[in-house]
């Protein structure tokens, strides 16, 4: 069980993990020395686990790396760059026009658009009749403050996964995954394609660590893991535009133990003998 305080992150993610929490928390292996995210998104992970040895977060998207390491490492900066941005309308189309000139002014800007636009989705201004439809700017300060107390010792790594996985694999990891889910909506991350989910699904069959992955509840990602445990999980889609896709299915994925892989290969021989 987690007792250890949560820091809230910072940022509303598409795909984020914290309405998964509940789920996934008491799947952590604590036994393992190094805790690994390839696809780092919102870190709602990261951040409600008790801390690991060694841990490392990555990601592509170098808006999203930029403001980590900020908040790591420049993090009153940060929020001298952001804490006078209003959040209207024309701010968000300010900004999107004009990301910033250096690494602190993007990653600003960066966090204003995610927190005035619709659900986080850098697109469209948020509009609530009966709610700030904008965040609180002290609100967001404090959760710069936790998150950079929360990234002390925490490797901020921008690479692609595959390079990611293969750097940091070895006995003593567990990798948590949450790829982008097949042919995905969003606006600031593309979906991926099958050809990218059965290319992740190889990496995981070769690795030394263990691993925790999180992906659409779809036929064809039954059929890729299913020999591993796959439990469905239903999540509100906070960026659906129709009620039918407000709801939508995921599955918490972990691999079979060694000694289930050696039974189920037993049972296979039997099989084929007889």
């Amino acid at each position: 069980m987690n007792d250890a305080p949560r820091t809230a992150p910072v940022l509303r993610w598409p795909g984020g993990k914290r309405r998964m929490l509940p789920q996934l928390l008491p799947l952590i292996d604590h036994s393992r020395t190094l805790y690994c995210e390839p696809f780092a998104g919102g870190l709602a992970l990261l951040l409600a686990k008790e801390r690991h040895r060694a841990e490392v977060v990555n990601d592509l998207n170098g808006d999203l790396v930029a403001l980590y390491r900020c908040a790591q490492f420049h993090l009153e900066a940060l929020i001298g760059e952001f804490e006078f941005i209003l959040g209207s309308r024309s701010n968000l189309a300010d900004m999107k026009a004009q990301p910033g000139l250096t690494d602190l002014q993007r990653a600003a800007r960066f966090l204003a658009v995610n927190r005035c636009s619709f659900a986080g989705n850098h697109s469209t201004f948020a509009v609530s009749r009966t709610s700030p439809g904008v965040s609180s700017r002290a609100n967001v300060v404090s959760a710069l403050r936790a998150l950079n107390a929360r990234l002390d010792r925490v490797a901020v790594e921008h690479l692609p996964w595959q390079r990611c996985v293969s750097l940091y694999d070895s006995p003593g990891t567990l990798f948590f995954l949450d790829p982008p889910y097949l042919a995905a909506d969003t606006h600031i991350y593309r979906g991926w394609r099958e050809a990218d989910m059965e290319e992740l699904a190889a990496a995981l069959d070769g690795l030394r660590g263990t691993w925790l992955l999180t992906v659409d509840d779809s036929a064809f990602n039954r059929a890729l893991f299913g020999r591993h445990h796959l439990t469905p999980v239903t999540t509100r889609n906070g960026l659906a535009k129709n009620a039918a896709r407000a709801v939508f299915g995921e599955l918490i994925i972990r691999p079979r133990s060694p000694e289930e892989e050696r039974a189920a290969a037993a049972g296979a021989r039997r099989k084929k003998a007889a």
